[in-house]
């Protein structure tokens, strides 16, 4: 994975305003600030990681060229992240068969949307406009429907 100059340029924007003390290097806290700048949520554990896996020198912290890296590296895992083994793993979490088989109870779908999270869209509604065959069933065809709303 090679950034583009452009990727370049905003990393370089990113790591220069977190790099407070203008020591040529920034810590794991830093490295926390950038990333969710940048969007990321990293936690404390794959942040040590990231770390840990270009810090050359083993100083804690991390120069400019080992930002880059972290920040390739980033990069690389989101593009391997895959949209569809994450809809099935949501899918079977909450009640349907890893084979897109199998189906997610209504009341499975609303406890967890009102109760669990505390959204407060209209799930019933949502729910009634993507049953298509109103069983109160919610086959994974519906299910990725209604979650890409």
């Amino acid at each position: 994975m090679v950034l583009s100059q452009e990727d370049i340029d905003n990393c370089r924007e990113a790591f220069l305003a977190f790099d407070k003390d203008r020591s040529g290097t920034i810590d794991v806290w830093e490295l926390r600030q950038v990333l969710e700048a940048m969007g990321q949520a990293p936690t404390e554990d794959e942040l040590f990681h990231m770390i840990s896996e270009v810090d050359e020198n083993m100083s804690g912290s991390i120069d400019f060229g080992e930002f880059v890296k972290v920040v390739e590296s980033q990069k690389k895992r989101a593009e391997n992240f895959d949209d569809e083994n994450d809809m099935i793993d949501a899918y079977v979490a909450c009640g349907g068969q890893p084979d897109k088989g199998g189906h997610v109870r209504r009341e499975t779908m609303i406890q967890i949307i009102k109760y669990d999270f505390g959204l407060t869209c209209d799930i019933e509604d949502l729910i009634n406009k993507i049953d298509s065959d109103g069983s109160g069933e919610i086959e994974f065809d519906e299910f990725s429907l209604m979650l890409n709303r």
